[in-house]
């Protein structure tokens, strides 16, 4: 194990994590924003909060950690939201790095680019969910156990329950759920049974004692009834509210939403589990230990009525460094040696399709965006038109580095590290250049947000959404608001009369447009726009206009 690999590692991760950031903060990271944004306001506190009010799905701590980053800045900007995430990821590149190292460096250096390679890992690690630092502490806590048996520095034990928790106080129940059953499947399987009970007894009090902690913190922070929403959304509600997804979810999608690593992984542990279950020697063993992790994992995470996919994250490092194995291994012809040549050869010619993706897109973008139009009545994208050339110039690039490798070097453990890497860079410029421009131009809500922020400094008003979830779109839009509005929300058409104060409406277009006659009467549509890339409009009473000195029609006019 090397430092300087460690610290290159958690450099280049911190850059991929944080470069090219999306200008906006969309879809379900909006939450996350919504809390830093009310805390750099009200200050720290246990739990977050939304409208002033506590929320009973996280802790507070994740939200902390935002609001520290935030703190330089004065306010909650892209950068300093990802940031705490991405330091919690690139962490997690180098103990995956450590864990594969204790058998070879090779090792591994192999399982960083194939963690990079896996597109959940590396969308998590862009974006502002607590689920990384359940992540860090499974990793984390396994390297402990890990090392001190093979070490015989049993000293290091101690540090486990620190861990836990740790990535309690980050993500509730899950964060010690999750790494200690980790760690006592590696005591069970390794036939420790002594330390796989003190293991599992006292990640069971750590659990019992932080969860009843955290009712007495949600107690003091909202009241008996704000922890009686915490019970039941972190433990009651994830086992008894409806299920959404089958009880294979995690088992099957896997395999597209956690490729390259899991397909790769699962394919390994197929073609070996005899030589695995015979213990044959030490790196057999570790592949046990691997494949128990992400089955108990999986397994676990499967009982829940709620399924997500970022809940299961913490199987990535113990994926990436089960597929590495097919570059460690002397491989003989068969499935796994047919499953290398199949990767590095995806990963030489990766680089390529790509650029000629985006080359056609770009040239042929008018074209695209007619066919989009015809067959969906949507925009296609044309703010990426920048974008594109600079994903033809790196792939250009990418190749011409491929096309060297190739050339000076045949074979070899370093020239399949370098292609391996190339694979994994190459996802990582199509996720920052192309996946996530074209996700902020679809689902974007700031233009929207622009247009409402006029309305209110040429006629001063309320906000008020009307057919709209607290908890849904409204914080997509509030999060994007310039200065701290206190909304209001109604689901009642007569409820629109009844304002007497200068008011702004948003609400869905359709629900505007199913107005009962008597209300649409009185009212006035001043615009449109997109919320999480649905339409919406913003309109106000008539009345609102007729005592200032700008007409709704002048203010319109000023917006189009």
């Amino acid at each position: 194990m090397s430092n300087r690999d460690s610290i290159l590692i958690f450099v280049t991760g911190l850059v991929i994590f944080t470069v090219s950031l999306r200008p906006e903060i969309i879809g379900f990271d909006c939450r996350f924003a919504m809390f830093a944004q009310e805390m750099l306001r009200n200050g720290p506190s246990f739990f977050p909060t939304t409208y002033d009010q506590p929320y009973p799905d996280y802790p507070g701590t994740s939200t902390f950690m935002i609001y520290l980053a935030s703190v330089p800045f004065g306010k909650v900007t892209p950068f300093s939201a990802v940031l705490p995430a991405a330091v919690v990821s690139a962490l997690i590149l180098v103990v995956i790095y450590w864990i594969g190292a204790i058998h070879s460096r090779q090792w591994g250096l192999f399982a960083v680019p194939i963690a990079l390679f896996t597109h959940e890992f590396l969308s998590r690690s862009r974006s502002l969910t607590p689920d990384q630092y359940v992540s860090l502490a499974t990793a984390l806590g396994f390297y402990l156990a890990y090392s001190a048996n093979v070490y015989g520095r049993k000293k290091r034990l101690w540090l486990i329950p620190l861990v836990w928790i740790a990535s309690f106080a980050f993500r509730g129940p899950i964060g010690i759920v999750i790494p200690a059953a980790v760690v006592c499947a590696y005591y069970l399987f390794n036939r420790d049974f002594k330390l796989f009970v003190l293991m599992a007894f006292t990640s069971s009090v750590l659990f019992l004692l932080c969860f009843k902690g955290l009712l007495v913190a949600a107690a003091y922070q909202g009241g008996a009834v704000f922890a009686e929403h915490v019970w039941k959304m972190q433990m009651a509600g994830r086992m008894s509210e409806p299920a959404r997804h089958w009880i294979g979810y995690y088992w099957t999608d896997s395999f597209v939403r956690y490729a390259v690593a899991y397909p790769i992984a699962v394919i390994v542990a197929i073609s070996l589990y005899k030589k695995i279950l015979r213990r044959e020697n030490a790196d057999y063993r570790f592949l046990g230990y691997l494949i128990l992790w992400m089955f108990v994992i999986l397994l676990g995470m499967s009982i829940p009525s709620t399924k997500k996919m970022r809940y299961i994250v913490p199987i990535v490092p113990a994926a990436a460094l089960l597929a590495s194995y097919i570059f460690i291994a002397p491989l003989q012809k068969g499935i796994l040696s047919g499953l290398k040549e199949i990767f590095l050869g995806f990963c030489r010619w990766f680089p390529a399709g790509t650029g000629i993706f985006a080359l056609v897109v770009w040239v042929f973008g008018s074209q695209i965006t007619a066919f989009v139009m015809r067959s969906y009545g949507k925009q296609f994208p044309s703010v990426l038109a920048g974008y594109y050339l600079v994903t033809i110039f790196l792939m250009a690039v990418l190749t011409a580095v491929v096309w060297r490798v190739n050339a000076r070097f045949k074979e070899g453990p370093w020239r399949d590290l370098v292609l391996t890497t190339i694979g994994a860079v190459t996802l990582v410029i199509i996720t920052v250049c192309i996946e996530e421009p074209i996700a902020c131009d679809l689902d974007g809500t700031r233009p929207f947000v622009e247009k409402v922020e006029t309305l209110q400094k040429q006629n001063q008003g309320d906000l008020v959404f009307y057919k709209i979830g607290a908890d849904k779109e409204a914080i997509k839009f509030m999060v994007n608001l310039d200065k701290p509005v206190k909304p209001q929300f109604i689901k009642s058409p007569e409820a629109i009369l009844s304002y007497r104060v200068s008011v702004f409406f948003i609400s869905r277009e359709e629900d505007f447009a199913d107005l009962p006659k008597d209300v649409a009467q009185h009212v006035k549509l001043l615009a449109s726009g997109k919320i999480g890339g649905d339409n919406y409009v913003v309109f106000a009473c008539i009345e609102m206009f007729r005592n200032t000195s700008e007409s709704a029609e002048a203010v319109i006019g000023e917006l189009s």
